[in-house]
């Protein structure tokens, strides 16, 4: 599916959006024809476990509420959408964590062998390494999406992922765990994010892109968010670059508002 900048700001970033609105336990501002589903919601005992000094604690600052999941009924695309941290100085500076195993999916299936017969297919052996500390993240929440991935989904052909700063490193996490990972499984997931940071090394890139067929990472200029954390990790899916103009810091080239303008820009360029 081919990127739509009109597409991506006035649905996918509003969805982006609401994922932090509701982390006050307020009504959501939905696109039209959009109904939320269930609260995404962190596993209290899953955090209590983790380190005190981890990148989940300034996700679970103030609730434990990381987003929400619905769907359009009329067009039957279901959606999932995380918030970030509240604060991205709380997190951006911790990146003191290995490359660990993907865990929620061991092998995968290419896209384009499932249409072979069953002698001919053929598995992968695991799915790469992520960032440990996103990973433990994606493991708080993992439980409350599966658990309402039916309901969201009922009735839909597309599941949309997206997610702002961490959120979208939440959004990669998930997707091929969606996939391949938990019931219906015959929906491919296609992701929209915005100002991510890397999640994986180069095999979890491999796998991933050969699994997941469309995705999109919306990169503002001079945002340094998606140039973090640096090598080994590396970006998955295709870069589309924005640029909003203003204001040259983080506050403004890392914000939604920011990716809104850079988007409109695009938009205007395009004619």
């Amino acid at each position: 599916m081919a990127f739509s900048p009109s597409y991506a700001r006035d649905v996918v970033l509003p969805l982006a959006s609401a994922a932090y609105t509701v982390m006050s336990g307020a009504a959501p501002t939905l696109p039209p024809g959009f109904s939320q589903t269930a609260l995404i919601k962190a596993d209290q005992a899953y955090l209590a476990a983790l380190p005190e000094q981890h990148p989940a604690t300034a996700m679970a600052k103030d609730t434990n509420i990381f987003g929400l999941m619905g769907r359009d009924t009329t067009s039957g695309t279901a959606f999932i959408a995380f918030r970030g941290s509240s604060d991205v100085a709380d997190w951006i500076a911790d990146f003191d964590f290995i490359p660990a195993p993907y865990a929620p999916v061991a092998g995968f299936m290419r896209r384009s062998q499932l249409r072979l017969s069953s002698v001919e297919t053929r598995w992968t052996a695991g799915f790469g390494q992520v960032h440990a500390g996103f990973q433990d993240i994606y493991g708080c929440v993992r439980a409350s999406i599966a658990a309402n991935l039916a309901a969201a989904t009922s009735g839909c052909s597309q599941i949309l992922i997206t997610g702002h700063s961490l959120g979208a490193a939440l959004a990669v996490l998930a997707a091929p765990d969606i996939d391949q990972g938990m019931p219906p499984n015959t929906i491919e997931p296609r992701l929209t994010t915005f100002g991510g940071p890397r999640v994986g090394v180069p095999d979890f890139k491999a796998a991933f892109d050969a699994a997941i067929e469309c995705c999109y990472r919306v990169v503002n200029f001079l945002d340094i968010v998606p140039l973090v954390p640096p090598a080994p990790y590396v970006h998955v899916g295709a870069e589309i670059a924005v640029d909003s103009g203003g204001a040259i810091d983080i506050g403004w080239r890392h914000s939604l508002a920011g990716y809104h303008a850079g988007l409109s820009a695009l938009i205007a360029a395009d004619g």
